[in-house]
């Protein structure tokens, strides 16, 4: 029988002696760490993984649970190909219940601005050789039976798929552990210490360790540990709402974007649902960080964020007073975020799900949330090992779509450590392009 856990899941070595010495120390817990953790473990290799909050405490069980192929930026689709290979076998590999369903992702155009962008995004699969294919209303009909409102078509991909996040990542965990992975929740990475260039070992709010190896897997939070290496990144976060509504009757097995929804309808009948691609900016004096590289998006997708003056603020405000923050805490804050939900987007979500699917006329919303999405200006992330630093590994800025990238990316990441490179074409993702002028602007749709 597979096994299934709920939300925040403690699977932490909370008991055990803290170590003096790891083969390699993970900064942050989320899917990328706790995958990491795993494919280390399969290696042989036994991490010590920290986390400042909780296992999974943030954006990693907060997403929409797509896993999709469809739609990235270029440089992703590579890796998404090699990693659907991965959770197509992944609930037995882990022997856990991962909600793993393989509907296929659609998108539906409903302007001749989007099905342009569609079409155009063709190219890229075609490219690939991924089985992505455009569809006209007939066909999205025959996948998303029922769906009213204008279609100019429709852009499928048959082998992308569907996981519930409140489990992956604990999953990752579990089975990590399991295989001698130590995991010590509410103890965050302070400091970093080298020698001659190399990572020599790491300064915890419980002690320090010895290692030669970190990986950096601290989600919104790496900039600041970057920042303690010298290193940095031009990251922010942003606020992104996401709701579940009560069972309904089947609409659809694949995840659906369209007519400003987001829709992933689970196996029970509900519905995760969000409101288009609208995210939330709750503005601080953190936010003048890296504003040169983000400003040309902000405006250029304006329509996409809305901007607020709120106690945010006030809290950052504050938090700047000498005293107020001890300066040892200062890369840990703030150690366990708890984004509030926007309650506009639940009554505008709804009204356009009843809209799309007169079937699901009785859908109410039962849970909202919030993640802050961490985000880059060119929309993928820094997969990197800088040479600057050796023994250090970067994996962060997902830009929320990392949580499908889970896999493929702890995989990687073990592969580099233990081999000494990845097994995949990872340069697109340096850090350096940031300050070389390579840097691209992105073109995905999501």
């Amino acid at each position: 029988m597979m096994t299934t856990y709920p939300l925040h899941a403690n699977f932490a070595s909370t008991d055990d002696p803290f170590p003096v010495e790891a083969d390699v120390v993970i900064a942050g817990a989320g899917i990328m760490g706790c995958a990491a953790a795993y494919y280390l473990a399969k290696r042989g290799v036994r991490a010590v993984v920290l986390d400042k909050s909780r296992i999974a405490g943030q954006q990693s069980t907060r997403a929409w649970g797509f896993v999709r192929q469809q739609g990235r930026e270029t440089a992703e689709v590579p890796l998404m190909m090699a990693g659907m290979r991965i959770w197509e076998g992944l609930e037995t590999e882990l022997n856990f219940d991962l909600e793993w369903r393989q509907g296929g992702c659609l998108y539906v155009a409903d302007n001749d601005a989007d099905w342009a962008s569609f079409t155009q995004w063709l190219d890229v699969a075609k490219q690939h050789g991924l089985d992505t294919r455009a569809l006209d209303r007939a066909q999205v009909d025959a996948i998303a039976p029922g769906l009213v409102g204008r279609v100019v078509g429709g852009l499928y991909t048959a082998s992308d798929g569907q996981a519930e996040p409140r489990r992956v990542a604990a999953a990752f965990a579990a089975r990590s552990r399991e295989a001698g992975a130590r995991f010590f929740e509410g103890c965050g990475v302070i400091g970093v210490e080298r020698e001659a260039g190399a990572i020599a070992g790491v300064v915890t709010e419980r002690g320090s360790i010895r290692t030669r190896r970190l990986i950096c897997t601290a989600g919104a939070s790496s900039w600041r540990l970057l920042r303690e290496l010298g290193l940095t990144l031009p990251q922010q976060s942003v606020r992104g709402t996401c709701m579940r509504t009560n069972a309904l009757p089947a609409v659809t097995a694949s995840t659906f974007w369209g007519h400003g929804l987001g829709i992933r309808q689970r196996a029970n009948g509900a519905i995760n649902l969000a409101d288009d691609m609208q995210v939330d900016v709750d503005m601080t004096l953190g936010h003048l960080r890296a504003l040169k590289w983000f400003m040309p998006e902000l405006w250029a997708q304006r329509d996409k964020f809305s901007f607020h003056l709120n106690g945010a603020l006030w809290r950052d405000l504050r938090d700047r007073l000498p005293g107020v923050v001890p300066a040892g805490e200062r890369v840990l804050h703030p150690r366990d975020p708890d984004p509030r939900p926007n309650p506009a987007h639940a009554p505008r979500a709804l009204a356009k799900l009843r809209a799309l699917f007169p079937a699901l006329r009785d859908a109410q919303i039962v849970e909202a949330w919030a993640g802050l999405i961490d985000v880059l200006p060119d929309g993928i992330p820094v997969l990197d090992a800088p040479a600057g630093t050796r023994g250090l590994v970067i994996a962060t800025g997902f830009c929320g779509h990392g949580f499908a990238m889970g896999p493929i990316v702890g995989r990687l990441i073990a592969e580099w450590l233990d081999d000494g490179v990845p097994s995949l074409d990872v340069s697109a993702f340096r850090l350096q392009r940031f300050f070389d002028g390579t840097m691209q602007r992105p073109r995905s749709m999501l």
